[in-house]
């Protein structure tokens, strides 16, 4: 297991070191490193996703019934836990909160899962990255940007947006997404048992190909441009993003009797980094950066030793 877990990791790492030295050595500027975010998550990541939901078969979805559950619980439900701890024990504002919370829930899938889970389950594990990639777009990521942007209102003293509204326009945008709507679009074809043409499944293919390694080296420069300081909610952050979302996870499985290899990548995709996404929204919105970015970057550098310990535990 320890074999397994290290030559899947070592090329993985790899990677996302030469990106982390490119980056670190001015290699690329921002105007560049945007550019391959562009490329990976609006083309290579949608079409990859797009063909590994359309490849399934309609039992094979409906299948994964109790595993989007506990993926649930275990992206939503502990990131309401996590804001509310935030906010009533830890003294945090409503933005600080919603951000904290999703550094603890949102795992970096699109980015660490599909070249590791590749090594380790093959190629039928990019479903469920697929999913798990949905269902985070779709919950934590609107919920956090309605948080942040109730924060800023407050912070400016105008006149508060409705809530509603702001749900609503949350969700808008995460659609708009093609990370969002192409797997989404994927799922209904199989759904709908519509035969999907094997020509345009190939040229997607042939773009979706680069996002692994591409995705991990885009991980490395986002990771070089920022810096570690480390205090109480950074520790608190990646305890819970690296230790105990993993743990609920496989709390989950049992529970819920999830068979392999579902439940085993169900508890890995949560031992997986938070995502980069966390500090970008911390700088737009000037709320919560030192701390998302240096949970960003110890739970990287920390993967090694976490993750290992996941595989071993989950009996890869």
């Amino acid at each position: 297991m320890l074999i397994t877990s290290f030559s899947v990791l070592i090329p993985v790492l790899f990677v996302m070191s030469l990106g982390y030295w490119a980056g670190c050595t001015r290699r690329f500027d921002p105007v560049q490193t945007q550019g391959i975010n562009d490329l990976v998550m609006n083309y290579a990541l949608p079409s990859l996703m797009f063909v590994a939901t359309v490849s399934t078969t309609r039992s094979e979805m409906l299948a994964e019934t109790y595993f989007l559950l506990a993926l649930l619980v275990a992206f939503l439900g502990l990131y309401v836990a996590a804001a509310l701890v935030s906010v009533l024990i830890l003294r945090r504002s409503i933005g600080e909160a919603g951000l904290q919370a999703f550094l603890i829930t949102f795992p970096s899938v699109a980015f660490f899962g599909i070249p590791i889970f590749r090594g380790l389950f093959g190629e039928g594990s990019l479903l469920s990255i697929a999913l798990a990639d949905v269902l985070a777009s779709i919950t934590i990521a609107p919920l956090t940007v309605v948080l942040l942007e109730i924060h800023a209102q407050h912070s400016a003293n105008t006149g508060a947006e409705p809530v509603g509204n702001l749900i609503w326009n949350g969700l808008a945008r995460s659609f708009t997404k093609p990370m969002v709507w192409a797997p989404l679009a994927g799922a209904a074809i199989v759904l709908l048992d519509i035969d999907f043409p094997k020509e345009i499944d190939h040229m997607l293919s042939l773009i979706g190909s680069t996002t692994g390694g591409t995705s991990l080296f885009l991980a490395g420069l986002i990771i070089a441009s920022y810096s570690i300081k480390l205090g109480r909610d950074v520790i608190l952050n990646v305890f819970g993003k690296m230790i105990l979302q993993p743990a609920l996870m496989m709390l989950l499985v049992y529970l819920l009797a999830i068979p392999d290899p579902l439940g085993r990548e169900g508890v890995l995709m949560c031992a997986i980094p938070a995502s980069a996404v966390g500090p970008i929204l911390a700088a737009r919105y000037r709320v919560y950066e030192i701390e998302a970015a240096s949970t960003v970057v110890l739970d990287s550098l920390l993967m090694v030793a976490t993750f290992t310990a996941a595989v071993v535990l989950t009996g890869v």
